[in-house]
């Protein structure tokens, strides 16, 4: 009989309103069904769960996230840190995970290193692996976060709050964003409703707006979508599930390393599903840097997650 591997599962319990407790049991069949013993680490808090990521960094060669987006982020933050060298397993949980399509369509070795995005603004900094966003992005995350907190039981309508978001947004003039963006050689200054960088191509509950970005390349994908009329912006917007809105006249789309973001007015960002936060607030800046950061590990996908 072969030896058992070992795995570390890192569990947010928060995740989707609670569905990664419930979706656990049938990831940790599979995992042991693939022979592997588990240790199971349900975090308290997100400074617990950085601390129990770091702890398994050091003691494991495999380490799985049961949660979305953001958990999976905050994991691979850690494990950069602590120079892991091992495996990085997905287990996807939360309510949206576009980080999910990316490793399951990714065609290059399994075992290639992956870059992480780097986000500096003022003081704070922030690692992630999938993409960061000012505009439309932030004011839906921040409008259907705070429903959902208050009316939990509407979580099955969260795709309808959001499209109510987007044209409330929009009818408010609340969405855009004026900014200039500089990526090595590009500049672009405008009023936008989008701003996407990103190292991953799928955003916004699966719809592919950077289909030439890639968490194995050292430059990001700058998708910006200038302001326009409502009814432009809802068919940009779909026209993105297959990647169609990059030849819209209103959406510009370019790559560079080191990317520059200027705002006109201060304004926070999202990260991998979260807005930045300081001090228990959303943190809100006028200028911000991005690089990316080379890991020494790799990321996968579990075979039951793709199935």
């Amino acid at each position: 009989m072969a030896r058992a591997k070992k795995i570390a599962v890192l569990i947010n319990p928060t995740s989707a309103g609670g569905r990664s407790l419930k979706t656990w049991p049938q990831f940790k069949a599979g995992l042991v069904a693939e022979n592997y013993t588990i240790e199971e680490c349900i975090s308290s808090s997100e400074t617990d769960f950085r601390r129990q990521a770091r702890k398994v960094a050091r003691d494991f060669d495999r380490v799985a996230v049961c949660g979305g987006d953001s958990s999976l982020t905050i994991a691979a933050e850690e494990l950069l840190q602590a120079r892991f060298k091992g495996e990085l397993i997905f287990l996807p949980a939360g309510s949206v995970n576009d980080i999910q399509l990316d490793i399951a369509g990714q065609t290059t070795s399994p075992r290639s290193k992956l870059y992480l995005g780097h986000l500096a603004v003022e003081s704070h900094e922030k690692n992630f692996i999938g993409q960061a966003n000012w505009g439309l992005g932030v004011v839906v995350n921040r409008w259907v976060g705070a429903t959902l907190r208050t009316l939990p039981f509407l979580r099955a309508l969260q795709n309808f709050i959001g499209t109510l978001s987007i044209i409330i947004a929009h009818l408010t003039r609340r969405e855009f964003v004026d900014a200039t963006i500089i990526a090595d050689t590009h500049k672009l200054s405008g009023r936008f409703s989008i701003l996407l960088i990103t190292q991953i191509r799928h955003w916004a509950s699966g719809l592919l707006f950077a289909p030439q970005a890639s968490y194995y390349s050292p430059e990001f994908e700058v998708i910006a979508i200038r302001r326009t009329g409502l009814i432009t912006l809802i068919r940009t917007i779909l026209a993105a599930k297959n990647g169609a809105h990059l030849v819209l006249p209103h959406v510009v789309r370019f790559s560079g390393k080191s990317i520059s973001v200027r705002l006109k007015a201060p304004r926070a960002v999202q990260i991998d599903g979260d807005i930045l936060r300081a001090q228990n607030r959303e943190f809100v800046g006028i200028e911000f840097s991005l690089e990316k950061k080379a890991s020494l590990f790799h990321i996968n996908l579990s075979p039951s997650a793709s199935r």
